[in-house]
């Protein structure tokens, strides 16, 4: 069986850092945006809670940033295909995919390159609520630790802080459900990014056929087991 490699090592260990980091900030995130939560688990708790969401905070901003210098190739590959120009095939598997969701395999869809048209819309919406998320929370930051930013810029930074938390929570849930693989036509797939990076020849031409056909052409990427 042939088999095309998708992700990079350096990729998915970017992804595993960034997965830990986004997980850790939900939870705790969740402990201090519901005031239930947070009189269950009790001031000690909340407490650690603080201190574990701003960790992980520096490193949800950090280790993007570092990618970007450690592996500016990747960078500018990753932008690349996030802002290509859609065509007619693009248009027409946004068109016919939520009868895809509903009917899985047997509904065809049109051939896609390496980043689908409905992944790279996906990810628009991670990268602007993640950048929100980001930027208000740093605010925030500043707020908590005495620095004098207004109570508007506060006010805002709050609600932007939130309206992004509650988006981002119901992106990874779709993103869980489909990148995990509990989407039957994406069965495996949750190996491309905590595996090995590979996908078989068949569900290569079967998700992205223009990407696909180019690797099998070029034979870089291609190991035979």
């Amino acid at each position: 069986m042939r088999y095309i490699q998708r992700q990079s090592a350096f990729a998915r260990g970017l992804h595993w850092i960034h997965t830990i980091a986004c997980l850790s900030l939900f939870v705790t995130g969740l402990m201090l945006f519901i005031p239930a939560v947070a009189s269950a688990v009790g001031v000690g708790a909340l407490q650690g809670a603080r201190t574990v969401h701003r960790v992980m905070a520096v490193i949800f901003i950090g280790a993007p940033l570092l990618s970007i210098v450690v592996n500016p190739k990747g960078f500018k590959h990753f932008m690349k295909n996030l802002f290509y120009k859609w065509d007619a095939t693009d248009k027409e598997f946004m068109a016919k995919f939520l009868p895809y969701l509903l009917l899985g395999a047997k509904k065809h869809m049109p051939d896609q390159k390496e980043l689908k048209s409905g992944q790279a819309l996906s990810d628009w919406l991670i990268l602007g609520f993640a950048i929100l998320i980001s930027i208000s929370g740093v605010f925030l930051w500043l707020g908590a630790s005495g620095v004098a930013l207004g109570e508007g810029i506060v006010l805002w930074s709050l609600v932007a802080h939130d309206v992004a938390f509650v988006m981002l929570g119901i992106m990874m849930i779709a993103h869980i459900y489909l990148g995990a693989g509990v989407f039957q036509p994406y069965r495996g797939s949750i190996r491309f990014m905590f595996g090995d990076g590979r996908v078989s020849e068949s569900d290569a031409l079967y998700h992205w056929g223009t990407w696909a056909k180019e690797e099998l052409k070029k034979g870089d990427k291609i190991t035979v087991e």
